[in-house]
Formats: C-alpha cells, structure tokens, sequence
C-alpha cells in the first residue's frame, strides 16, 4: 500500500465539538484534516454522563462517519473493582481494568462500527479511551496513540507542586497519578505509532518505556485563514466590549489544573498590578469551565470579565490587544499561541508556555517568567504598539511557514505514509483477525 491507495481512517475521542474550540478539539480537527487526504475519515465521539451534549452534536464537514454515544457513569462496586484491576497491575503488569469511559454496550457497538467501516487506521485521540485498546487488537487495523501531552510526566509535577492540606487528597492526587501511568503505559506498548506534539514529548516518551516507542511528531498548527479577518481588523467585537488598547487575554479550559494555575496567577498577582499602571486595562478569561472563584473575582472587578464557554473565540481576541500566557506546568504545545499568532496578536508568554514552539525571544514574542517580568513584557508592548506589531508580524510569517495545516501536511507526509505501508505487512495477529473481519463483513 502506498499513500496514494484510499485509507479508511477512524478517530476514537472525547473531545470533538464542532467549530472546534481549545487545545484538544482544534488538534483533533487539524488530525482529522490531515487524515482526509489519504481517505475517508470516521469520528467515533464519547461523551461522560456529565458531559451530555443539551442536542446531538452537529457532525462535522467531510467526516464521512459519524457516531455519537454518552458513556453512563459507573457503579460504585464498578469504580471499586476498578482500582483493584489498577493493583493487580501493578502486581502481574497485566492491563488494568476499563477506565471511567469504558461502556460494555459502546465496546459491542465499536466493534460494529469497525466491522462496517473497516478502517486501515484508528487514531486514540485521548489517553483515556485506551480502555478500548481490547476491542480494537481484535481487529486488523493500525492503532496511533495521539499524545496530547506526556500525561505521566505532567501528573508528576502536579503531584510534587501541589500543597495537600488533608492526607486524602494527598492519596487521590497520587491515585489519579497512578492511573494515568498505567494507562499511558498499556497504550504506549501496544500502539502502533504514537503521535506527539512536539520532540520534548517525544524523548519523554523515550524514558518512559522499557522498549523502543515508535513515536513521530506531529506538531500542533492552525487553519491559518480562519483567523485572517482579527488579523486585518475586520472581525466584529463582542456586543458588550467596546474597543480598549489595554485588554489582556487569556484563553483556555479552566477546568485543566495548569490552565486554572495561571489564571489565578493573573487575577491575583499580574492583573492587579497592571491596572495599578492603566486603570483602563481590562482582562479577558474565556474559555469553558471556569471555576466559582475566577467568577466571583469578575463580581468584584468589572475589568475582569469571565466568559465561560463560547461558541467563537474570534470576537474575544479580536478585542484584545495581547495575548498571555503565565502557564508554569503542562506539556504539549499551546494552541493559543499559535491562534494568536495567526491572529497578528502580540504573545507574552513564560518560557513553559511557548515550550514545543520553535519562537524566539524578541523576536515572534516575549518570553518572562516572573510576574514582574510579565507585566513589565506586558507594559512593554501597551507603551510601544509597534514593537508589538513587529512581534506579530514574525509570528505571523512562523506560523504559516511552520505551523499552518498545509505546513505541517508536508512535514508529517513521510511518518503518514510509513504508517500506511504497514498495512501491506500485516503481523499473524493481524492476519488472524483479518479473516474474522471479511467473514463478519460477509453477515
């Protein structure tokens, strides 16, 4: 097979709103995109009880494929049988039991779906769909683990940062660590290939495991012209924003603990001392999940406002004149900065925040990491507009040469096409359940 041969390819995510907004559904989007030169692409989307979409979620364009399902919560004898699968993992090295998503009635309909699509690839878009791993080996298909982040790595720091007040969060913080390391493991040995964003990721990956890991970077990008109307001036503002040249934004899922670090960082520390400089400033939060206290920080300052989730993000940075990014943990690459890029925003991000994005200092944004250092990059770009236009301009220029989807197309070619030509050399395994699927196909 060669990469001009029509490839079946199918996405099993969490996380697929359409129009795409955050880190994970644009980096599911942008795969999704990627994979439709080679053929047709199906989305299998799972949802948590909790997540339960208020109508079907719209489907999106080209996906020729498309299923839906919520995932029921699980029983308390369910979620107890669970962790003493996690123990007896660690125990034997056997895979642990099926996480919190896994649904015995949504394995049975995968297998249907396998079986009528017959996809050549399955893409895992989140760490926490690896509970699936068990229905997809029965099947002739290559499995990509798609590694938002070296997830292991990230609840490690987490772990070590965090201060525990009560001995119980303490243990679940650590058992959330373990699951994920046992989750991430099992997934990391038994993939294919495992997609990252950036070579960071990839040598973490490296340490990780005992055996070789077929890793390839498949970086993070933007559709470039989706943003080329905030770039020109010409995206209407928010009903209730009037034009400000002092508006800070910062965009994220605050539900996602780096996330909600650094806007407590910008509430209490950063913001404050910039609106001491421009009692006009005013600071954008936007993104879903924001959490009691960020909302009542926006209650008690009118100049900090909390969106909560949007349908569109492009109206909010349109209104902003930088975009920050005070992360101080997390992996992967950040989105945000490259939509801000892509946007003609100036960036002042920490050296974390940019980490995975080949951009220099002073030269496609400004990178500091204290709070004094913040504001200071922050009162820098306020006083002086057009060393913040020049900072816009050459990321700009990056992210088109280096991070748009037609750039990172040409990039990932060789590692899609290796991907593909595995199909012809299919293992005895593969070969085994081959036979199955030609008989079921057959029913």
């Amino acid at each position: 097979m060669t990469a001009k041969t029509p490839v079946q390819s199918l996405f099993l995510t969490s996380k697929m709103i359409y129009p795409p907004i955050g880190g994970a559904p644009l980096r599911n989007w942008q795969n999704i995109n990627l994979m439709m030169q080679y053929g047709e692409v199906g989305v299998v989307y799972l949802h948590g009880a909790h997540e339960k979409p208020t109508s079907t979620p719209e489907r999106p364009p080209g996906v020729a494929t498309w299923h839906w399902h919520t995932v029921e919560k699980r029983s308390p004898i369910q979620a107890i049988a669970r962790r003493l699968g996690l123990l007896l993992w660690y125990g034997t090295r056997i895979d642990p039991l099926p996480d919190k998503r896994y649904s015995p009635a949504i394995a049975k309909e995968l297998e249907r779906i396998l079986t009528e699509f017959q996809p050549d690839v399955v893409i895992i878009e989140e760490l926490w769909l690896c509970s699936y791993l068990s229905v997809l080996k029965r099947y002739p298909c290559q499995i990509v683990f798609d590694a938002h982040n070296a997830e292991t790595f990230l609840y490690r720091d987490i772990f070590r940062a965090e201060k525990f007040d009560r001995l119980k969060a303490k243990l679940d913080s650590l058992w959330q660590l373990l699951l994920v390391e046992a989750m991430e493991r099992n997934i990391v040995k038994r993939a294919t290939q495992v997609w990252v964003c950036s070579q960071q990721d990839a040598q973490l990956f490296q340490s990780f495991s005992s055996k070789q890991v077929s890793t390839a970077v498949v970086p993070n990008g933007v559709n470039v012209s989706h943003y080329s109307s905030i770039r020109s001036g010409q995206h209407p503002l928010p009903p209730d924003l009037a034009p400000s040249p002092h508006t800070l934004i910062f965009t994220a899922t605050f539900g996602y603990f780096p996330n909600a670090i650094a806007a407590k960082l910008l509430i209490e520390d950063i913001f404050p001392k910039l609106q001491a400089l421009y009692p006009d400033s005013r600071l954008l939060l936007v993104g879903a999940n924001p959490a009691e206290w960020m909302k009542d920080a926006a209650q008690a300052n009118s100049n900090i406002i909390v969106t909560g989730k949007v349908p569109d993000i492009r109206p909010y940075m349109a209104a902003s004149s930088v975009v920050i990014v005070p992360l101080l943990q997390g992996g992967g690459t950040r989105l945000k900065i490259l939509e801000a890029f892509a946007a003609g925003r100036p960036v002042v991000s920490t050296a974390k925040g940019a980490e995975g994005i080949k951009a220099q200092d002073g030269v496609h944004l400004l990178i500091r990491d204290s709070v004094d250092e913040l504001v200071e990059g922050v009162q820098t770009l306020w006083q002086h507009p057009e060393e913040g236009q020049q900072l816009a301009q050459s990321a700009y220029e990056l992210v088109q040469e280096t991070y748009s989807w037609d750039a990172i197309g040409r990039q990932i070619k060789p590692t899609i096409e290796h991907l593909l030509k595995l199909n012809s050399q299919p293992s005895n395994s593969a070969l085994e359940a081959s036979s199955m699927k030609n008989a079921s196909s057959r029913v």
